[in-house]
């Protein structure tokens, strides 16, 4: 009795397995249903079907199931040049952020090496001092050079005065002279530029130094005072 109790549940039990598997097949063609997309013609026209003609596939989509819910879009294809200029965009983002992260390290060891805003100025001062010794130098030069060369050409003009020609060799020997003398002003201009940028770049990082230990922002990059170096003895070249 016991036996047949047990076969009969074995029975019932295949059965209902059996009957779950068929209702499963019966549903699962529903939810395989196509999919359907959406998209503008090159007429203008919107088009809906479960195949995208070839002339679509690069075209902005709207793909939909069978009872009309959007289940994705899909951009279109990027031209060439749409293509060229969104590498170019990435590779300024990726530029900036180097530059980002190189300016994050410059400020962290400007932090680090230099404990007071006196320590900064010393820093700056000392570079400025060098390229006024530069400018002193090359003007100490250039007056070298324009007493020579004055001299020279007083006697390349008395000789013509005596109808007496002025041998090639002093006549490259002032060429020389004159060349010189633009190479040395030329030097000593960018020298005095050279000042000018230090001084400015000193203001703009005393501020962030100082907007960076105070923790708030600098109202002004340019109001800090630059480095009052010592002044040139010597006047300027003409």
């Amino acid at each position: 009795m016991k036996t047949r109790s047990l076969l009969a549940l074995a029975i019932i039990s295949a059965l209902f397995a059996n009957g779950l598997d068929a209702q499963t097949k019966k549903a699962k063609p529903a939810t395989q249903a196509k999919k359907l997309y959406r998209w503008v013609d090159k007429d203008g026209k919107v088009q809906i079907s479960d195949q995208l003609p070839p002339e679509a596939v690069n075209q902005a989509r709207l793909e939909i199931n069978a009872s009309g819910k959007s289940t994705g879009t899909v951009d279109r294809a990027l031209t060439e040049e749409e293509r060229a200029a969104q590498a170019q965009q990435s590779e300024e983002q990726a530029a900036a952020q180097k530059l980002a992260e190189e300016k994050a390290r410059i400020e962290q060891a400007m932090m680090i090496n230099y404990a007071t805003e006196d320590d900064l100025r010393r820093t700056y001062k000392e570079r400025i001092d060098l390229l006024q010794q530069t400018i002193e130098s090359t003007d100490v030069s250039i007056k070298s050079i324009r007493g020579s060369l004055t001299s020279m050409l007083a006697q390349a003009a008395e000789a013509e005065l005596t109808q007496r020609a002025v041998d090639n060799v002093r006549k490259k020997q002032i060429q020389d002279l004159h060349r010189e003398l633009l190479k040395q002003q030329l030097s000593q201009l960018g020298s005095r530029a050279d000042v000018k940028v230090m001084e400015d770049e000193f203001a703009a990082v005393l501020a962030r130094y100082r907007e960076l230990r105070s923790g708030v922002p600098a109202p002004d990059a340019t109001t800090p005072a630059p480095v009052t170096p010592e002044p040139a003895t010597a006047t300027p070249s003409k």
